[in-house]
């Protein structure tokens, strides 16, 4: 009775072994990851003013060239409209002089300042221009909005935090694996994630591997760009597993 009761339980201490055994070498491919958005912006105001209209709120979906935040430019279209009208009239006296010049009525300087006048004009109206269109803030990708910090008809002052939005189309993974592996791992290495939060799995390869080493965990931070990052969010934890060389 103590035999078979003994052999019994050796025969389960070697189905632990095993099942031990086979999980530490299959985690052997496997290393952490962190998913992460390749376009992330905190867009902030260029100009003092108020806002006119947010037609977005966070997780709202946009296009490129979406308007994204607009500010009441009343003030800064009639200053480029006055400036435009001092930009016509320069370039009048400019031609004036010129037909002038030809007729010798006046001398090259005359001609030289007046051509100065009507540059120093048309500075002054492409920068009024770029203060008007800073009025409107617009998609610089396709993505969503992750939070908005203003609200409609706050006056905001210049460099002020608006909205933060995201490129939801184009994911990384920043996968922390063993220094050793840098033996085999090269850009273009395949990979597949195994996201935590939601249990799928995705298709990624390697891009590049950060040229560091860190000295007291002896690892190494890669980036891997994913195939389809339709399900994914920022943020994602998952489990990246590599198919080992045969020496390995």
């Amino acid at each position: 009775m103590k035999t078979q009761r003994a052999q019994a339980w050796l025969a389960a201490a070697g189905l632990c072994a095993g099942l031990l055994g086979g999980t530490a070498q299959a985690a052997d491919n496997e290393a952490r990851a962190v998913i992460k958005a390749l376009d992330r912006a905190l867009l902030s105001s260029e100009l003092a003013g108020r806002v006119t209209s947010l037609p977005r709120r966070a997780g709202d979906a946009f296009k490129k060239g979406d308007l994204l935040v607009a500010l009441d430019c009343n003030l800064y279209q009639a200053q480029a409209a006055k400036v435009a009208a001092e930009h016509k009239g320069a370039r009048l006296k400019m031609e004036n002089a010129r037909q002038l010049k030809e007729l010798r009525s006046i001398g090259a300087l005359e001609v030289t300042m007046a051509e100065s006048d009507f540059a120093q004009t048309q500075a002054a109206l492409r920068i009024a221009q770029l203060n008007a269109e800073r009025c409107s803030i617009r998609a610089p990708w396709p993505g969503r909005v992750v939070a908005v910090h203003v609200n409609p008809y706050e006056n905001v002052r210049q460099q002020q935090e608006l909205i933060e939005i995201i490129n939801d189309r184009q994911f990384e993974a920043e996968v922390v694996v063993p220094a050793n592996w840098m033996r085999w791992l090269k850009p273009g290495t395949p990979l597949e994630l195994r996201v935590d939060e939601t249990g799928t799995t995705a298709s990624a390869k390697v891009t590049a591997i950060t040229p560091a080493i860190d000295a007291v965990s002896q690892t190494v931070v890669l980036r891997a760009t994913l195939a389809d990052g339709s399900q994914l969010i920022p943020g994602m934890s998952a489990t990246a597993a590599f198919n080992l060389p045969p020496a390995q």
